[in-house]
């Protein structure tokens, strides 16, 4: 049996022999766990940096995608705020055409009105019916009416009116010429073609024509030229849109 100090001795020699070995083991361990976190650290800070390069990427697109929002909200305003100048542009001058076209009308009206009242007692009154002489009511009727009509005609009031008409005509056609060449950027080309035409048939005088026959034509151009400008108008500004 070993005794108190045997013992003692054999634990000393082995403390002595197993300290390298705990010290290497405490140095692995050591050297792991700083291994582990360095490679933390890096994978953490590669990381980062690949965010904030990835962050720093997505602040320029997002500059640039709001660049170009702006950019194209900018054209698109501007496009509408041009588009809606030039339909009220368009609007005024179809107005103005139309106003002018409606001084025109009116005269051609007049015209049309004075041949028929004079055409009345000139030629279809019933007194120059069937043995028109025979029948003294007749004789009476139109030589009443006849001067009622001479007496409509002389009358201040009836030629003022026939004169303020005449000036509106021609100064409605001369007007209506100049605005459809000033604002001709506006206007569709066919408003001018009908407004030619229009104008051409108002100062046409055929020779085989007779009276009533001129009337009626310059009444019914004078209308369908109005139809027409009016088709066109409607389309341009988009009205049945």
């Amino acid at each position: 049996m070993l005794s108190i100090e045997e013992i003692e001795a054999m634990a000393a020699a082995f403390r002595e022999a197993s300290r390298p070995h705990i010290l290497s083991y405490t140095g692995v361990i050591v050297l792991s766990w700083a291994g582990a976190f360095l490679a933390a650290y890096l994978v953490q800070k590669a990381k980062n940096r690949a965010n904030s390069e990835d962050f720093h990427e997505l602040k320029n697109q997002l500059r640039d995608n709001t660049r170009i929002v702006k950019e194209i909200e900018s054209t698109f305003s501007e496009n509408f705020w041009i588009r809606q100048q030039v339909w009220v542009k368009k609007q005024e001058s179809y107005e103005t055409i139309l106003c002018l076209l409606h001084d025109i009308e009116k005269y051609v009206s007049h015209q049309v009105t004075d041949f028929e009242e004079w055409e009345y007692i000139n030629h279809r009154h019933p007194y120059f019916g069937f043995y028109p002489h025979e029948d003294i009511g007749n004789v009476k009727a139109w030589e009443r009416d006849k001067k009622e009509y001479e007496e409509k005609q002389q009358d201040p009031e009836t030629v003022a009116e026939s004169q303020a008409l005449k000036t509106r005509y021609d100064r409605a056609l001369s007007e209506i010429f100049d605005h459809i060449e000033l604002k001709s950027i506006y206007l569709d080309s066919r408003v001018a073609s009908a407004v030619e035409e229009l104008k051409r048939s108002l100062s046409r005088t055929d020779e085989h024509e007779d009276w009533e026959d001129h009337f009626t034509r310059i009444s019914s151009d004078t209308t369908d030229a109005i139809r027409k400008i009016r088709e066109i108008s409607r389309l341009e500004l988009k009205l049945d849109a």
